[in-house]
């Protein structure tokens, strides 16, 4: 069970998480990542994609909740979350300090949101 942020306004459903290029897990490193549903993909900070010097695999038209559309780079990481580990998931840049964890990844697990409770409890899936 993972507590949400308190220094965000509303507090927001966080966990913690680990990133990796996908040739190079023990070079995974620890990210905090909100759990955002209304995303598609997933997005890392900028400076894990130099920290782990990730190489861009594509690019991807994306558009934000300004509707604006806007051409980014892509890139391959593994994540690992409440055991569960996901390899070469395709992620975009964002200029936050956190990873914001999209459906991309989140549709592989069962999440209980407790906003009274401010906790969060994740469960790994099963896609019969």
């Amino acid at each position: 069970m993972w507590s949400y942020d308190l220094s965000v306004e509303p507090p927001a459903p966080f966990v913690d998480l680990l990133v990796s290029e996908p040739s190079q897990s023990q070079s995974a490193r620890q990210v905090a990542a909100k759990l955002d549903s209304a995303a598609d993909i997933s997005a890392i900070p900028a400076t894990l994609v130099a920290q782990l010097n990730l190489h861009a695999a594509s690019t991807l038209l994306i558009e934000g909740y300004d509707l604006r559309p806007v051409v980014v780079s892509t890139y391959y990481v593994t994540v690992e979350l409440a055991g569960y580990r996901h390899t070469l998931v395709e992620v975009v840049a964002t200029g936050e300090e956190y990873m914001l964890l999209g459906r991309d990844i989140l549709n592989s697990y069962y999440l209980h949101l407790n906003g009274p409770d401010l906790t969060v409890e994740i469960e790994v899936g099963s896609r019969s």
